[in-house]
């Protein structure tokens, strides 16, 4: 058997402990966040009536001094979550949507809950979604951090 110099296992050795205490690694060029998937009957039955339809994330609020039409319904008016108009999703009160084919590939319902996953962190208290609407680089306050909408996006962001 043969021995291994003293040089090399101290520089291995070293090498180790030296990696061992890095705290960042740098993801290079390719670096992708994993896409997060948030609980698409949820969304339907809670986050869209309430936030989105009752808060009029959509058309904006004209008593309020938005702009007609001017908010997230209106592409070329924000920079992120566009949304699509259309009639709430039935839920019946419960949970899930009564007529699946109303949030099926390609429904208006769907490609909000899209645009709105991207604005969403299962750290709710950092997602834009709850950011920007009170008072962070949003054009107007829509609601504040007491309101039970808030809830509703906490209870959203903890549902597998």
């Amino acid at each position: 058997m043969r021995a291994i110099p003293l040089a090399v296992t101290a520089v291995t050795t070293l090498t180790w402990m030296l990696c061992l205490g890095c705290r960042a690694v740098d993801p290079g060029p390719n670096f992708v966040v994993a896409e997060e998937h948030f609980n698409e009957d949820y969304f339907y039955c809670h986050i869209e009536p309430s936030l989105i339809f009752n808060k009029r994330c959509g058309p904006g609020d004209p008593a309020a001094g938005d702009p007609g039409n001017g908010c997230h319904f209106n592409a070329s008016a924000v920079s992120g979550m566009v949304l699509v108009e259309h009639e709430p999703i039935d839920c019946a009160g419960g949970d899930h949507p009564v007529d699946r084919t109303r949030v099926g590939a390609g429904s208006p319902a769907q490609g909000n809950l899209q645009s709105v996953s991207l604005e969403m962190s299962r750290d709710y208290l950092t997602a834009p979604l709850l950011v920007r609407p009170t008072g962070a680089n949003h054009p107007r306050i829509i609601f504040q951090r007491d309101d039970a909408v808030v809830d509703a996006i906490r209870a959203w962001a903890d549902l597998p």
